[in-house]
């Protein structure tokens, strides 16, 4: 079934997100990255975004800027800066909540204020909605550039507390009631933003609806390719699987042999590939996956996989790796003349401090990159057997773009330490919380490194079948299976509960 055009803007998966950078200083055709490689860039965040390019619809969605403190921690710096936010009394009556849709690594955008599940239960429970501009993206810069000083004031508690400070000027100030109920919604890292405010702040947050949500840091992420695979499995079938398994494992067969010049022409390199250089090879490889992912949800449409699937596994090709490489040169030839696999530019992005880059405005790449490398982690290696990509793809290419783009510094061992930081902080998969849901799709991901099951009075998960990320935040449509509708009345309901009414899980 294929999926509606408002389900096709937001349900497009974590890994086949794909981000073309559209850089100012440009990249010359012929050593362009391949498709896709900016994504590894916003590996906590780089799910569901909003639409580029959307422009409110709502003559009432008024914009403002919140003033607040650039270290939250340091009563001896008083230096400030201003966020921007958002938010909208359309459906407000005296009264009713204040429900915020918690933005994530992204410039602000009204979308998800104006179009989603959480809007039409404002609308019913009417609601007062906002939303805020995440410190270090978009026009919410609290320094004058990202040099690697700067950045560390981008921090997760930071975050939380220019949420809560924004969130008590909003009762006071805005909806002008110090007692209003506060419904929280994300999706992605800004659904774990959601949980973790009202694990720290239950007097303040009343409940908290994640979807997709990565609570648990980490930084080996090897089901991530497991999970593509089984996409890919679940969408085309287990020939094209099988076709890409023996594409990759002859690939990396003919560079361990020594055949590279037959790599480098098969999959038109810019460089002949130098198989001494192991950041190169992994690069490659890296490249490959990603480039293929991208082109199986090109315009978001999942329906891709199985065309792609359908050209790999065309009887015209003896072999994988010639179907392969077939495929990529010929999908990307007007984009690009060869394939670049130099490391230096695989990270130049990430080494420009300027507020003002294309690359940091628009996707936030330095930003994003410095918060995973010090935080979060979610590097997506091929360590596992159980997926179709090879076995090349290592910790060791993510560290050395962390080192690249921040400096030597950032060993093993701090990076490490940054992601067992974040689960003591905030609890991972075991939290103790209350007043909150999260919900998952069966094909998604990230459900990997989020809460799939949970046993709370007034907190739940849902993992909902055959649907993939961000299904769920979608309004209610004819396109609803009954299991996704079941999730939707879910979240409904649970929020309803928050604000005062008694539980009932499914709404029949």
């Amino acid at each position: 079934m294929k999926l509606s055009s408002a389900s096709l803007q937001v349900a497009g998966l974590l890994l086949l997100a794909v981000i073309v950078v559209a850089s100012g200083k440009s990249i010359d055709k012929i050593r362009r990255l391949p498709p896709g490689i900016e994504r590894m860039f916003s590996r906590a965040d780089g799910i569901v975004r909003p639409p580029k390019g959307y422009v409110s619809k709502s003559p009432r969605t008024v914009e403002g800027r919140f003033t607040s403190r650039v270290n939250h921690f340091d009563p001896q710096n008083r230096d400030t800066f201003e966020f921007a936010y958002l938010h909208n009394d359309q459906y407000y009556r005296e009264g009713g909540p204040l429900f915020i849709v918690v933005g994530g690594h992204y410039p602000i955008n009204p979308y998800f204020m104006e179009n989603s599940h959480f809007r039409d239960v404002a609308a019913l429970q009417g609601a007062w909605l906002a939303t805020f501009e995440h410190r270090y993206f978009g026009t919410s810069n609290p320094t004058p550039d990202y040099s690697l000083e700067n950045l560390r004031f981008l921090r997760t508690e930071q975050v939380l507390f220019d949420l809560i400070e924004w969130i008590d000027f909003l009762r006071r100030e805005v909806v002008g009631d110090p007692n209003v109920r506060v419904i929280l919604h994300g999706v992605g890292y800004g659904g774990s933003l959601a949980t973790w405010a009202r694990q720290k702040f239950p007097n303040i947050i009343d409940g908290a609806w994640a979807s997709s949500a990565p609570v648990r840091a980490t930084t080996n992420f090897p089901e991530f390719a497991e999970e593509v695979g089984n996409i890919i499995r679940t969408k085309a079938d287990t020939q094209c699987y099988n076709r890409i398994f023996q594409a990759f494992h002859t690939a990396e067969n003919l560079i361990d042999a020594g055949f590279t010049e037959l790599i480098s022409d098969l999959f038109n390199t810019c460089d002949p590939v130098d198989a001494d250089n192991p950041l190169e090879v992994e690069l490659l490889f890296f490249a490959m996956m990603l480039s293929l992912e991208a082109s199986m949800v090109e315009d978001l449409d999942i329906d891709n996989i199985n065309r792609v699937c359908d050209r790999l596994t065309d009887e015209e090709f003896d072999t994988g790796l010639e179907a392969l490489s077939n495929f990529l040169t010929e999908r990307y030839a007007d984009a690009r003349e060869c394939f670049d696999l130099s490391f230096e530019n695989f990270v130049r992005y990430l080494t420009d401090v300027d507020i003002d880059a294309p690359a940091n405005v628009e996707y936030g790449l330095r930003q994003s990159s410095y918060h995973d490398c010090t935080e979060f982690g979610y590097f997506e290696t091929t360590s596992s057997p159980d997926q179709p990509f090879g076995s090349k793809v290592t910790y060791d290419l993510f560290l050395a773009e962390c080192q690249a783009a921040f400096g030597e510094w950032l060993t093993e061992e701090i990076v490490y330490e940054g992601v067992r930081l974040t689960n003591f902080h905030f609890g991972a998969t075991d939290p103790r919380i209350t007043n909150v849901l999260y919900t998952n799709g069966q094909l998604d991901p990230i459900r990997h490194v989020s809460i799939t099951e949970y046993t709370n009075l007034l907190a739940n998960a849902r993992v909902t079948p055959r649907a993939f990320t961000g299904q769920d935040i979608i309004s209610i449509s004819g396109f609803d299976s009954e299991e996704l509708l079941e999730t939707k009345h879910m979240a409904e309901q649970y929020i309803i509960t928050w604000l005062g009414s008694p539980i009932s899980p499914f709404r029949k």
